[in-house]
């Protein structure tokens, strides 16, 4: 189908941001402090360009203008809204995005984090079809308030690429791409968790580089190591560059949440399954 404005039906995971479809965005954001050909970063103001897809306007962490490039496909155009822009949104807002996803198991908030590939969006699916409730995939938006520190649910799906979906017996004949062109899909999952969930522990999940190494290996950081490692895990750090106020913010946030949170750095063998990654996981708990 040829794309047009008019036929363009966008949803952001969040209500308090306004999305508007154009034809064009507002000119180049002024006085940026951080700039490439792709991004243009200002304290309150965000331009990404992804080629192909769209140019993604974020100002004031309360409004996406969206313009869509000629016959772009509607799903990808959706997914860096949830992605790329909604993070520069919650940068703005002072809201910490962890590059993680997070449920709730036994009463307790849990953010699994780690980098592309890691198995953070196939073991919080295996928790789920275990009991667990799901919160949210790839972001997990997280706030700090006078009573505590909170996961922030979004409206959010897991996805797993077609070997998870086989491992945890899931079929991919009746589920959703999440572009055309990927074999990566969106799985339902029923038992939501709706409301902020008090964050009791964020956990690491790494991957030995050793392919010879087979054993699980829990490591409990503290100080400065424990902060790091956290601040590693922050959804699109690159945007602080040209936002200093917010990274100011950023580093109070993380020095609290590292003082009030149980952090485990976890690093699972290269050919662990994702069951056994997530019963190593659930002993730790």
């Amino acid at each position: 189908m040829c794309l047009t404005l008019s036929n363009v039906s966008l949803s952001c995971p969040l209500d308090f941001i306004q999305i508007t479809v154009s034809g064009k965005c507002n000119d180049s954001v002024a006085l940026p402090l951080y700039f490439s050909q792709v991004l243009e970063v200002s304290e309150t103001d965000l331009l990404l360009i992804i080629d192909n897809v769209a140019t993604y306007r974020v100002q004031n962490g309360s409004h996406i203008q969206i313009n869509p490039f000629p016959n772009a496909d509607l799903s990808a155009i959706q997914l860096f809204l949830n992605g790329s822009a909604f993070g520069a949104a919650l940068h703005q807002r002072g809201i910490i995005p962890f590059h993680g996803c997070s449920f709730e198991l036994n009463q307790k908030g849990i953010v699994l984090c780690g980098y592309s590939g890691a198995g953070k969006s196939s073991v919080t699916a295996a928790f789920c079809q275990q009991g667990a409730r799901f919160i949210n995939d790839d972001i997990t938006p997280v706030i700090i308030d006078e009573s505590g520190i909170w996961i922030m649910p979004i409206r959010t799906r897991i996805k797993l690429w077609e070997d998870a979906l086989a491992a945890l017996a899931i079929e991919s004949e009746n589920l959703e791409k999440i572009r055309p062109s990927t074999q990566k899909f969106y799985v339902p999952v029923e038992n939501n968790c709706q409301d902020k969930l008090q964050l009791n522990t964020l956990i690491v999940l790494g991957i030995h580089d050793n392919d010879q190494n087979d054993q699980y290996e829990l490591m409990r950081p503290v100080g400065m190591e424990k902060f790091n490692l956290l601040r590693s895990h922050i959804y699109r750090k690159i945007y602080l560059k040209g936002m200093p106020k917010a990274e100011r913010n950023l580093f109070s946030q993380l020095l609290k949440l590292s003082q009030s949170v149980e952090v485990l750095h976890i690093l699972r063998p290269q050919k662990s399954s994702i069951h056994a990654t997530m019963e190593f996981i659930r002993g730790q708990l």
